[in-house]
């Protein structure tokens, strides 16, 4: 049944539900195109408040919202398909509102030439790695050029399925520094140097693209991509309740040594957050067991990321995350069949000497924070961002995304303790830290992560997971060593 409301005087009918508005919008727009109706303003000159001045102002609680629309997206998707001519519809669009030209180029229903999507790739491309366009530009540009399909992951087709090859950054042999002396925690002393053969380091965390297409081969089901006698224990339900229970209950006794009036004064928490650590502080050990059986209950076998059904962290641009240490080797040893290239997690070495450089930076960018070269709290975006958006955080060598954005899974031990590491500095490659059959202990974690702050993005920062932990905010990214025969760069 439509309702409508006749005008006599008027001689019109209005329809109120909102799609038949669009719809009957879109084939006016298909037969009148009229691209300026989509414009929206990208460049950092051209807009205020940009990005930066927001972040610099908002509220601790307050998230960085999204560039304003132009309100007209969804009905030019529609009129792209009723389009007489389609590749002049889309192109049309190009200058005014880039991300939606791409999205509509990508609609099954609308055909225009390889050209054009290419032509469309690579100003996405631009856009993402171009200083000038702000920061939710170039996110809009990002998940737009996944969605098109993105260049800088060559698709290919290996012997257990397609693969995405990812961008690799080398990453030269030497000596360098590992550790800070300066650093409020212990665990990051002494400082030393290490010398680091030659490797090659994943430009950027494994995407959520990256990811489906190792779960889309069978990556879950096939044993042989876990082998550890722990990979297969976690594969099969044995023991996929573990890590996630346990980081529960060692935060729950950490908060125990904290006042409320301390945890309510943490400035680096969203309002939300702090109730959520006060309730965990305080709930009764016998209703969290309860809770915890009930949300991870034993013997239960997992055939996809945690958070993969979560709109806040599923775009095919984004990092994977509800990753736990398992998932993240098996698909490494996927990717290595797939490529006949040796793929593997970093050292916690290897992922310190990329960030750091052999200077020694303190962060992966240069020496000092900036909330607008990384997706940390101090950035209030409060979810993954796209993989790369951020050009001005790169390191010299071409790495993204080290500060912020998800922590990544290392090889490296940490030890039983969640405070105090079993292995601590100097870092000795042969002294048992780099065992992988070791099924509980926990593991190193690089990098910081969107929902924590500046201190923890620090190149030098340790962190640590239980190696079955599938949290929001844990991902991870591929290394490629050489073989010894192999001379260094």
């Amino acid at each position: 049944i439509l309702r409508l409301n006749e005008d006599d005087e008027k001689r019109s009918i209005t329809f109120y539900h909102h799609l038949l508005q669009e719809y009957f919008a879109a084939r006016r727009l298909a037969q009148s195109p009229d691209p300026h109706k989509l414009h929206v303003r990208w460049r950092v000159a051209d807009i205020s408040p940009t990005a930066d001045e927001l972040i610099a102002s908002l509220p601790r609680g307050q998230p960085l919202l999204p560039l304003p629309p132009s309100g007209w997206e969804e009905t030019a998707r529609l009129a792209a398909a009723m389009a007489p001519d389609q590749e002049a519809f889309v192109s049309g669009l190009t200058l005014e509102n880039l991300p939606w030209a791409a999205r509509c180029a990508a609609a099954p229903d609308v055909a225009v030439s390889d050209g054009l999507k290419s032509r469309l790739r690579e100003f996405l491309r631009n856009r993402v790695a171009d200083r000038q366009a702000d920061l939710r530009a170039r996110m809009d540009a990002a998940e737009a050029l996944a969605e098109l399909g993105d260049p800088r992951f060559a698709r290919r087709s290996g012997p257990h399925g397609d693969y995405l090859t990812p961008p690799l950054a080398p990453i030269s042999a030497g000596t360098y520094p590992i550790g800070d002396d300066n650093s409020e925690w212990d665990d990051e002393k002494p400082a030393h140097t290490v010398e680091i053969a030659a490797f090659e380091m994943g430009v950027f965390p494994v995407t959520n693209a990256e990811y489906t297409l190792f779960m889309r081969a069978g990556g879950y089901e096939d044993e042989q991509w876990w082998p550890t006698e722990a990979a297969k224990a976690w594969r099969s339900g044995e023991t996929t309740s573990a890590g996630e229970k346990d980081w529960y209950r060692s935060r729950r006794q950490w908060l125990q040594d904290r006042s409320d009036e301390q945890i309510r004064s943490w400035e680096n928490w969203t309002p939300e957050e702090i109730e959520n650590q006060l309730w965990l502080k305080h709930v009764d050990a016998e209703e969290l067991e309860r809770l915890l059986e009930a949300e991870f209950p034993a013997g239960k076998a997992y055939r996809q990321p945690r958070f993969w059904d979560d709109g806040r962290f599923n775009h095919p641009a984004r990092p994977v995350v509800g990753i736990c240490w398992f998932e993240a080797l098996a698909y490494c040893a996927w990717l290595s069949a797939q490529t006949g290239q040796m793929f593997d997690l970093p050292t916690e070495v290897e992922w310190e000497a990329a960030a750091r450089g052999k200077t020694g930076r303190a962060y992966a960018y240069g020496p000092d924070f900036d909330p607008s070269r990384c997706n940390t709290f101090e950035t209030h975006i409060r979810r993954t961002t796209p993989v790369g958006v951020f050009p001005g955080g790169r390191t010299p060598e071409g790495v993204a995304d080290l500060c912020g954005n998800v922590w990544e899974w290392t090889t490296t031990l940490w030890g039983t303790d969640v405070n105090t590491p079993d292995f601590k500095y100097p870092y000795v490659a042969d002294d048992g830290r780099e065992n992988r059959h070791d099924p509980q202990s926990r593991r190193v974690l690089r990098g910081g992560s969107w929902n924590l702050d500046q201190a923890v993005a620090r190149a030098a920062c340790r962190s640590d997971n239980a190696p079955g932990n599938r949290g929001n905010n844990v991902g991870f990214r591929v290394v490629v060593r050489r073989p010894p025969s192999h001379p260094d760069l």
